[in-house]
């Protein structure tokens, strides 16, 4: 009985644990373009609408995205706050929008997804320093299959205004990663974006694995602790 007792206690401990050892962020895009950057869509008075896609090798699943980070580290434009406005963030996952096939169309690249989520809204504005990190904390986190598709990011700035100067988030270039579609000067272009292939903003995305794998996991561990009951 001890012994059933104790083994008991180690599932029930690794079950409980689980979804702390399983947090993990993908950042994609690294290394980022030594001394570059790019102010579009989170760091200057970007009006409009924003897209990027990532491809799904970029990524290891099924995942629950969590958290977005975006990283400031090559180029000191001396900004003070992030801007000052309202950001919508939706996510959604494609098998015809690519890295390599992305439009121009902000509609029609939406329409040609599925699983379409407003993950966020809100201001971005916070007191700003060379060096530091945009967290935004989903509202609604977005369960993610590459298996399934792409994954594409849609963002659109409204009211934003400039109070602390410009920030530089980091951005790749290389190719392979991700593409941007953007509104030239960050003024509202309507339904006719710019594509940028293979070049956007460095990207984290802070994750657990899908409810469903983790409810197998545990479905398992407790299988495993009545078969450890019914032998002792």
């Amino acid at each position: 009985m001890k012994l059933s007792l104790a083994c008991i206690g180690v599932m029930l401990a690794l079950l409980m644990a689980t979804p702390a050892i399983a947090d993990q962020v993908y950042v994609v895009g690294n290394p980022p373009d030594p001394g570059s950057g790019n102010c579009f869509p989170w760091g200057c008075a970007y009006n409009a609408e924003y897209q990027q896609v990532y491809g799904s090798s970029d990524f290891q699943g099924p995942i629950l995205i969590t958290d977005l980070e975006f990283y400031n580290t090559q180029y000191n434009s001396g900004s003070t706050q992030l801007p000052t406005g309202n950001w919508t963030i939706t996510l959604a996952t494609s098998q015809i929008v690519g890295v390599n096939t992305i439009t121009g169309s902000f509609a029609g690249n939406l329409a040609n997804s599925f699983a379409v989520q407003q993950v966020w809204t809100g201001n971005i504005n916070q007191a700003w320093t060379f060096g530091n990190t945009l967290h935004i904390d989903l509202a609604n986190p977005y369960a993610y299959d590459p298996a399934q598709g792409n994954l594409l990011m849609d963002v659109v700035g409204l009211g934003v205004t400039l109070p602390g100067g410009s920030t530089f988030f980091d951005v790749n270039s290389t190719g392979g990663f991700f593409t941007r579609v953007y509104c030239s000067g960050g003024v509202d272009c309507g339904d006719n974006g710019v594509p940028d292939y293979g070049y956007g903003l460095v990207t984290g995305f802070s994750s657990v694995p899908e409810p469903g794998t983790l409810l197998l996991l545990g479905t398992g561990l407790l299988g495993a602790v009545g078969t450890l009951r019914r032998r002792f």
